[in-house]
Order: structure tokens, then sequence, then C-alpha cells
């Protein structure tokens, strides 16, 4: 439970940030990281220091606002015509990428193979929160930024069963797939009803405030539901925005609403991306990453080996079913891949006791620095060439 003491330091530490960055010119993502890094080396004590950072507070306080209002400004009619590769990308390429960076580790670090999966498993999703973050700052096409915000915030759904069935240490093919299947449809599903049932409900209203916070429910909902019925909470609430972005509001809402909307949830993801990375920095462990460096440089480099041998051949399906993603957003695809708090939560909520958790949770606190404040910046500077 987040304390009014809580709320009010991340929204200091967010403003002193915004004037870091503007003055520094740096990126806010790092800045907010290097507060927190700071604050953890200085063992400065306080409440925010004390909060858990696992899956529950990420996938069910931070992401879903992240992924709703990502969704929400997705044009349905691109999505369309990127659904086949984005898809590809979310379910395969996760696939790919967890065992190919597995082998890797095993070969060149002497992991056990079952441990350099789990860790595979764990930072082979792209973090929507990172790379939604990223997009943001720059001037990428409409398609190609569908293409990247969309695999971030489908590709959960895949990560999270992966990692339950890797975690219990179990392995049944067609229960596993199974299991995908009623997650991913179940959250598709679960989506749509609730998006129908909100968009009745928005007919009856017509105060411009009232309906901007029922969105909340809306998101919120959509996201408890599916839990209850075992289904991707994730998968609702994007599926949820994106019917919320292409039709309710056109069809239901005033543009006085809608104006309204848009601020709101502006406001809604700067605090929870504030609040992701400032906590991603303070719980790292500095002297942790020094003692698994070679650790870390070694699972950074198979991470991208994964991401090069799983982009490639996907973007090579997707252009022969028709699906034409142009040449050059290939490397941005790659560069797309970035890893953040996701990946550092399903880490820390590893069972005590699970054999390597220590190396593990180095190695994925280490990758998500260096791809939020080394990969993250060159993606960046990247978008922003005059070629796109």
């Amino acid at each position: 439970m987040l304390s009014p003491t809580v709320v009010l330091l991340v929204i200091v530490l967010s403003f002193v940030g915004a004037i870091l960055s503007e003055k520094l010119r740096f990126s806010y993502t790092t800045i907010m990281i290097a507060i927190g890094l700071a604050l953890s080396f200085l063992r400065v004590s306080s409440e925010l220091s004390a909060i858990v950072l696992d899956r529950t507070i990420i996938l069910g306080l931070v992401v879903p606002p992240l992924i709703f209002e990502a969704a929400m400004r997705t044009n349905y009619q691109i999505f369309r015509t990127v659904t086949r590769t984005v898809l590809s990308l979310a379910i395969f390429g996760v696939i790919i990428s967890a065992v190919l960076s597995g082998l890797v580790l095993n070969m060149t670090l002497g992991l056990p193979l079952a441990i350099a999966l789990t860790f595979g498993i764990i930072v082979s999703p792209t973090d929507p929160v990172s790379v939604v973050n990223v997009l943001k700052r720059s001037e990428a096409s409409e398609r190609l930024t569908t293409i990247l915000e969309s695999e971030a915030y489908f590709n959960d759904a895949t990560a999270v069963i992966l990692y339950t069935v890797v975690v219990s240490l179990t392995f049944n093919p067609f229960q596993s797939m199974t299991e995908f299947g009623y997650t991913f449809a179940g959250g598709i599903v679960v989506g749509l009803i609730v998006s129908g049932i909100a968009e009745l409900l928005y007919r009856l209203v017509t105060e411009p405030l009232a309906e901007t916070y029922f969105t909340v429910a809306v998101m919120f909902g959509s996201y408890t539901l599916a839990g209850i019925l075992g289904v991707s909470g994730l998968v609702a609430v994007a599926i949820a925005g994106l019917y919320m972005g292409n039709r309710t509001m056109r069809v239901a809402m005033s543009e006085e609403t809608r104006v309204t909307m848009t601020k709101f949830w502006e406001v809604v993801t700067f605090m929870v991306t504030s609040f992701a990375f400032l906590l991603l920095g303070l719980k790292a462990d500095i002297s942790l990453l020094v003692t698994f460096t070679p650790f870390v440089i070694a699972a950074f480099g198979a991470i991208l080996l994964g991401r090069v041998l799983s982009v490639y051949p996907i973007i090579g399906l997707s252009n022969l079913m028709g699906e034409k993603v142009p040449r050059s957003w290939i490397k941005i695809l790659v560069g797309g891949g970035l890893r953040g708090v996701i990946s550092v939560a399903l880490a820390l909520s590893l069972p005590e006791g699970f054999p390597f958790r220590e190396t593990i949770v180095a190695m994925t606190f280490g990758v998500a620095l260096i791809s939020l404040i080394v990969q993250g910046e060159f993606l960046h500077a990247y978008l922003k060439t005059p070629r796109l």
C-alpha cells in the first residue's frame, strides 16, 4: 500500500528529475534511475526504499496504466496491418529469444541449462514501461510505433506462463500450450466484455470528469476480472485500451471529454513511469552488480544475440505473408527489445532457495540498467535521425 509520504516523494523526485533532465540534457529515464541509484548508494532510509519490487506491484499497479494509455493511442486500422507481426514477436519471439540466450549462457558461463533458461525467460519479454517511454520521446512513424508498443504489451502473457512453468520445475508441452491459449484468448474476451459494458454506461454520462474517472475502473476492472478468471490481465487491459481509444472515445464521448481524458492519462503514465524507474534504481545493489560484472556483460550479449536471431526470421516470414516491414525498421525492432522493471520484478519474485537466485537477480538488474541507460539512449538517438 502506497502511503501519502511515498506519493509525495515520487512527485517531488519526479519534479527534480524533470528539471535535471532539461538542464543536463540527459533523458528523463536515465535521470530517474540515477536518482534511485544515488538514494540506494547513500542508504537513504524511507518508506520508498521499503517498497517491495515484485510482480504484484509492477504487474498490478505500474504496468496496466502504461499499457492502457498506449493502447488507447494505438490506431486500430494500423494495428490490423501488422497484427501477425506483433503476435509473432510477442509469442514466438519471446520463446526463441529465451531458448537461444539460455543456451548461450549455458555454454559460455557454465550455468546449468535449467537456470540459464530461467534467466532467458525472465529477460526475454520487452518491457512496455521502457518501450513506451522511449517512443514517447521520439518521432518514429505510427506503424513502427504500433509494432513496438503492441509487442511490448502483448508479450508479457508468454513470459508469465513460461515463468510459472520453469519456477515450478515442471513442463508438459500440451498442458502449457493449452494454458497459454486459454490465458491469451481469455484476456481478449475479458477486455472486450468489460469494454462493451463500459461503452453502454458511458452513453448515460455526460460529465467529462466522471467519464474520465470511470476509465480507471475500466482499466483495473479488466485486469481484476481477468485475474479472477485465471487469464491474462495485461492482455485484457490492452484490448480494453484499444476498444476505448478506437470506438468508445469516438461514439460515446464529447470532444471535451476526449481532451480531458488524454491529459489525465498523460499525467498518470508520467507518474507511474517515474515511480518505476526510481524504484528500479533504488533497488539495485551496486556491490552485487560489481561482483557479477562478467556475468552481466555475458548476459546482455546473450540477450541481444537472442533478440537478433528471433527478430530477423520473424520479420522475414511476416514479409512473405504480406505484412511488409521496411528493411530499415529491422535494426530498430532489434534495438527496441528493451528490458526493464518487469524482468527485475520477475527475478525478485523467484522463491527463496531457488538455485542460483542471487546470480539471476544480479544479471537481470545489470541487463535492465544497461538496456535502459545505454541501449535505450542509442535507440532514441537512432529514432531521431532524418531517415525515419
